[in-house]
């Protein structure tokens, strides 16, 4: 579990709210934002398996290597890649990161396909070729 977070806008209506309050004022949750976010965490563990299943684009006959969480790709890995002359389908949810000791060239060479449902951390060359890259098909 990573300590990054990013702050969501939610509308609720009264009553909802109003009950959210009560079960904070019993003790069962520190703060609204603590129910919020333990509701969340309950329906996508509830939903792991559809997440999970989506990673792979439908149709696709190529072998995808997916993540969930914090995750990204290796320089030597890349490499490997391209000495078998073979190229990854990415499909990662979260936060996916590129180093910068990967060049976009680099990149494009050992990927077809990358799809990120998340954060990118990536040179924008990298971005662009990942940007060029889900355009074509």
């Amino acid at each position: 579990m990573s300590n990054e977070t990013e702050k969501i806008t939610i509308n609720l209506g009264i009553v909802e709210l109003a009950q959210i309050d009560v079960l904070v004022e019993q003790g069962l949750y520190s703060n609204r934002s603590d129910l919020i976010r333990t509701t969340i965490r309950k329906q996508l563990e509830a939903h792991k398996e559809d997440i999970e299943r989506s990673l792979t684009p439908m149709g696709s006959k190529k072998q995808w290597d997916w993540m969930v969480g914090i995750g990204g790709v290796d320089k030597t890995v890349l490499e490997e890649y391209i000495e078998h002359n073979d190229k990854l389908n990415i499909s990662a949810v979260g936060m996916f990161i590129v180093p910068k000791n990967i060049s976009a060239e680099l990149f494009e060479k050992a990927v077809a396909k990358c799809i990120v449902r998340g954060k990118l951390v990536a040179s924008d060359e990298i971005k662009e070729a990942i940007k060029k890259m889900n355009e074509q098909n």
